[in-house]
């Protein structure tokens, strides 16, 4: 009854937690959880084909991919230069008509888990990009993209030879690789110099294995400005190849620069720190008394902030990985309230951080607009009342912001449709979407004025011009020039109005009481708050922050300021008295002064080839001039010869000894200070744009593992496996082979396909386990073990972290026993079959749990589990039927930023006709180990002649430090494991540890402790483990005798986990603790990673 009622509370508590069945033995089969990715929509996708590139696109999708294979044609030659390295192959651009989108994407869905080791990865000439809502920041993104791709096949798999080696060398750190290739994307903005002079005021010690993947990337641009400044552009490449050769940035930086790494750490601080101290004579520090979200521990986003009509409400957004949170805070009582929550946490994945947005549609009424089962939608939420209304935003695919006219029936936003950012009316009764501008322009931040149908907008037009088309191209687009405009509902057709016409970022603007409009811009380099007066056109600076505002509010009837900002790197919430009326000034930043210089060369260059093609439009003396028919030559090759259209000089004859082509003066300014690279890998004519071409399901190679494993009954074997798939992941291929070293002992071999395009997801899978037993010994001792499966799978996601699985299967076993006596009737036994095969059907069933992310080598956080159904019904008389529940839950928490806890609960049970075994004891890949057992048929692994044990193909072997193999065996089995994890490289703060041994080093201290029995619970007071039934042979009488041992096994000890000639390796000082009594430590080898 115990037994009965522990079995049920086990499965109630982790209804939700499930997994298939692990089927095989060993970390070479190691059991996955995996992530989910939902599909709410199909996919129909078709590409375009340039010289370089392959843009993929789907259905909205065509124009904007027109337009990204000619940007990123024109950037090419840039970016190759740049870095100095040309691709092998075309390299192939998947196009998303929005990160929501994009968040449907089977790639990459295997995330960064580990392996035993031996895992080659191969390296893709291929990106996914998704549209970011406006071409100004879309243009940035795709330049990040493909550099950074393209960085990452040049040190890591240029070719097989080199994705090889870069299985067994150090990887070269985030700060470097990504740092470069933000660097050629975003150059030196607004952002990274924020970012970098807060980092060296705050921080003394330049270690950045610590800092977040997007510090590391900013950190890391900052460094690569440093180099372009002093060294010049020239240098990048040169830094680049030699890492490339050298396999470690500090060696590269410090020869190809001439001066010792530390030197140069130190100089790059100083050109930033000094930078910063010459600016605080005329910024303000950040004042920490005015942080209303205290240090940010979580390492939230704050995506918006608005103060409600009247000020008596401050709500902003803290988000984080997808997952969000709406606070309430009342601004008498200081109370803080979560007034509304959503998201899914996203992992491993692009996450839209417009979202969510927030705007009052009036003192009590707040909207909410984020992201929700592939679409935007919009929360209405009323302070105080319980529940929402939730409406989907129709037609637009990306809203970049949103705001509520008074009243809450309409709103205004902005967004994106088929790769175009336009401002919308959105009526909100009636579930309609309006546009209100039409063009190929970027629009940000729109809102209503207070009382009126006017609105105000930020914009990259130059004009204000309502009936104009916008740029042709992407290379058009204005990135660092947004100002603000105002436009009337009431008359459709009328011109925008420009209120500001600055060389900068004019974004976010708000309506004050008196109509003084406040809008952030970083005119002088940093993000601040400035007003433009509606009354007299002026435009005065109001705030001087030293790190730049992100988000702002106003509540001008209480002159109160909420903002955004940054503290240690972190967002933060600053709230204070404020005072729009008080001018500041303060000085331009070299940042701004270096990036207006280039603005306005950009206008004079314009200019310059307006007027140049005004005097070509109207010349003086008209010649008549030959028509030629001319070729699309490379964008960028200034020089070609066009050898199939020629046009000599004159018509005298030609000294073919000694012929001059003319070569026009605009082309030998062009090609002035090019490099041979440059002009080598433009050799050739520029294919025109082909297509559109259907997608096909071409395969590749995604990684192969050459590895090895020591299995419980056939010891050392090696391991092989290949994964392939197509290039969006929806069909997956993998295979493999294990076969034992001594090559007489059996094999494994499996192959596996997946189809994963829909929401549904659908496998097939083949397995096959060959246990061969025989004995030098005894030449009549040979039998053979065989398990065939064949398995059909359905999973279906609820949520990228839930996924339930029905697995229908079909399973064979094989038992033969070659003895040569058995060739003689009269030597078999009369009930013994040599040749025996058992067939079964049934099914698994059950959940998936799993919302951990990888954090480091053999570092987990999260949450891990599973539950699992599988029966086995007979198909033929040799076999009977059986089944099987098991639940495995696995937790991971950081204590400190260098102390992690680790815990895990393992619970199965066999039941049936035919029960099968848990056996107790020991670790995976354990080298030098040994096994109990007891030498007759009551030992799971006893093999003798003339015995079948088939049994043994569906035995489980379950962890517990400390003991051999089998030391305890049962149908039932419970097990717990506890570790306290020391990343010595995350314990160690200050350093930077360049050993590929001691980045992986691991120092633990566990517990284990576990019990496996047949019928009596060891939870009970009688159990199988403590009381022996004693009879005599001959006697009628029986007693049972209770021995008081201890059901239960134990163990604690030390361990030490590190990466070893390429494999993970695991060393654990154990100390058994049975029947209450420490017995001798045991030292046990092994290879792998933990649970």
């Amino acid at each position: 009854m115990l037994k009965r009622q522990l079995t049920t509370s086990l499965l109630l508590t982790v209804v939700f937690f499930s997994i298939q069945l692990n089927h095989a033995r060993g970390q070479a089969y190691k059991e996955r959880f995996d992530k989910n990715r939902i599909q709410y929509k199909s996919f129909d996708w078709k590409y375009y084909q340039s010289e370089n590139y392959e843009v993929y696109y789907y259905q909205g999708g065509e124009e904007l991919a027109k337009l990204t294979s000619e940007f990123l044609e024109d950037q090419f030659s840039r970016i190759t230069e740049t870095i100095g390295y040309f691709p092998y192959a075309r390299t192939r651009v998947f196009l998303y008509n929005s990160i929501i989108d994009k968040q449907q994407s089977n790639v990459g869905i295997r995330g960064n888990d580990f392996s035993v080791g031996g895992q080659t990865n191969f390296v893709k000439s291929q990106v996914e990009i998704a549209y970011s809502g406006d071409l100004a920041s879309f243009k940035k993104k795709a330049v990040f993209s493909i550099s950074d791709m393209l960085i990452q096949e040049m040190l890591y798999g240029g070719n097989i030879a080199e994705m090889f080696q870069s299985a067994f060398s150090t990887p070269i750190p985030r700060w470097f690789t990504t740092g470069v290739a933000s660097y050629i994307a975003y150059g030196w903005d607004k952002e990274m110099d924020d970012a970098v002079r807060e980092y060296v005021y705050h921080n003394q010690v330049d270690k950045f294995a610590r800092l977040s993947p997007e510090m590391n990337e900013l950190i890391g641009r900052s460094i690569w400005n440093y180099v372009v400044q002093k060294y010049g552009q020239r240098s990048v490449s040169n830094v680049l190849n030699l890492a490339r050769i050298l396999r470690d940035e500090e060696t590269s930086v410090s020869r190809t620069l001439g001066v010792p790494f530390n030197r140069f750490m130190l100089e790059w601080r100083t050109f930033y720190s000094n930078m910063h101290v010459n600016l605080l004579e005329a910024y303000n520090q950040p004042n920490e008394e005015f942080m209303l979200t205290g240090n940010n521990k979580k390492a939230e986003d704050y995506t918006s902030i608005k103060f409600s009509p009247g000020g008596k409400h401050l709500a902003y957004t803290a988000a984080k990985n997808g997952r969000f949170e709406v606070r309430v805070i009342d601004m008498q009582s200081q109370r803080e309230k979560v007034v509304y929550e959503g998201g899914f946490r996203i992992i491993n994945q692009e996450v839209d951080t417009h979202y969510p947005i927030l705007s009052w549609a009036d003192s009590t009424t707040l909207g909410v607009v984020y992201s929700e089962n592939g679409n935007n939608v919009l929360a209405v939420k009323r302070l105080g009342v319980k529940g929402e209304q939730v409406i989907n935003i129709p037609v637009v695919t990306d809203v970049q912001s949103f705001d509520f006219k008074p009243g809450g029936r309409q709103a205004v936003l902005t967004g994106a449709y088929n790769g175009i950012s336009d401002a919308y009316i959105y009526n909100i009764v009636r579930g309609q979407v309006r546009r209100i501008t039409d063009d190929s322009y970027d629009e940000r931040d729109i809102s209503f004025f207070p009382g009126s149908n006017q609105i105000i907008l930020s914009s990259n037009r130059p004009s204000d011009s309502v009936f104009v088309q916008g740029p042709e191209k992407i290379s058009e687009v204005e990135v660092n020039k947004f100002n603000l405009f105002t436009y009337s509902l009431d008359y459709p057709d009328s011109v925008f109005g420009k209120i500001t016409n600055s060389l900068a970022l004019d974004l976010s603007a708000e309506i004050s009481v008196d109509r003084d409009v406040l809008y952030l811009s970083d005119q002088q380099g940093i993000n601040n708050l400035y007003k433009f007066s509606l009354r007299d056109s002026l435009t005065t600076q109001i705030s001087n922050f030293a790190f730049g505002m992100k988000h702002f509010t106003y509540d001008a009837e209480n002159n109160r300021l909420a903002y955004v900002s940054t503290n240690n790197s972190r967002d933060a919430i600053f709230l204070q008295s404020f005072t729009a009326s008080e001018s500041v000034f303060t000085p331009v930043t070299p940042r701004k002064a270096q990036e207006t210089s280039k603005l306005l060369a950009e206008i004079r260059r314009k200019r310059l080839l307006e007027n140049r093609s005004l005097g070509d439009t109207l010349p003086d003396e008209p010649e008549p001039v030959e028509e030629k028919k001319m070729l699309f030559l490379d964008s960028v090759r200034a020089n070609a010869i066009n050898t199939e259209n020629y046009s000599f000089k004159n018509a005298s004859k030609v000294n073919t000894k000694d012929y001059q082509f003319e070569r026009p003066v605009a082309e030998e300014r062009q090609s002035t200070g090019r490099s041979f690279l440059n002009i080598y890998q433009n050799t050739k004519l520029q294919n025109a744009t082909t297509g559109p071409y259907d997608y096909q399901n071409r395969m590749q190679t995604n990684n192969i593992v050459t590895s090895f494993a020591i299995d419980e009954i056939r010891s050392f074997s090696q391991w092989v496996e290949i994964d392939m798939n197509d290039f969006l992941e929806d069909h997956r291929f993998s295979g493999g082979m294990l076969i034992p070293w001594s090559f007489n002992d059996g094999y494994d071999v499996f192959g596996k396909y997946e189809y994963l395009k829909h929401r549904i997801d659908f496998h097939a899978q083949y397995y096959r386990e060959a246990i061969v037993r025989s004995s030098q010994s005894n030449p009549d001792f040979d039998q053979k073990y065989f398990k065939d499966r064949f398995e059909l799978g359905f999973g279906y996601p609820f949520t990228q972290r839930l996924r339930f699985q029905f697995n229908p299967f079909y399973t064979q076993t094989r038992f033969l026993d070659n003895n040569p006596a058995l060739l003689v009737p009269a030597n078999t036994p009369s009930q013994f079959i040599a040749d025996v095969k058992r067939r079964y059907v049934g099914f698994s069933a059950g959940f998936v749990y799993d919302n951990s992310v990888v954090t480091g080598t053999n570092i987990h956080e999260g949450t891990r589990a599973k539950v699992t159904f599988e029966t086995h019904a007979k198909l033929n008389d040799a076999a009977v039927g059986f089944s099987n529940v098991e639940l495995d839950v696995r937790h991971y928490q950081r204590l400190t930023k260098g102390i992690l806890l680790a815990g895990r609960v393992h619970y199965g049970s066999y039941f049936g006709g035919a029960p099968k075994q848990y056996l107790l004891g020991g670790v995976d890949n354990w080298a030098f180990n040994s096994t109990e057992g007891s030498g007759d048929e009551t030992d799971p692994l006893y093999f003798t002649t003339l015995y079948d044990n088939s049994d043994v193909l569906f035995l489980e072997f379950v962890n517990l430090r400390g003991y051999d193999y089998n030391t305890f065996q049962g149908r039932n089995v419970l097990s717990a494991s506890a570790e306290i994890r020391f990343p010595i490289n995350q314990l160690l703060n200050n350093s930077e540890l360049r050993s590929n041994f001691l980045r992986n080093l691991q120092v633990i201290t566990f517990y284990d402790i576990g019990s496996a029995w047949d019928d009596l619970s060891p939870f009970e007071e009688q159990n199988n483990l403590n009381i022996e039934e004693v009879s005599t042979d001959g006697s009628p009488f029986s007693a049972v005798l209770n021995n008081f041992n201890n059901p239960w096994l134990q163990s604690t000890g030390v361990g030490m986990r590190t990466m070893f000639l390429g494999f993970f390796s695991r060393v654990d000082l154990a100390f058994p603790i049975r029947n209450f009594e420490f017995l001798s430590p045991q030292f046990q080898l092994s290879f792998g990673y933990d649970f």
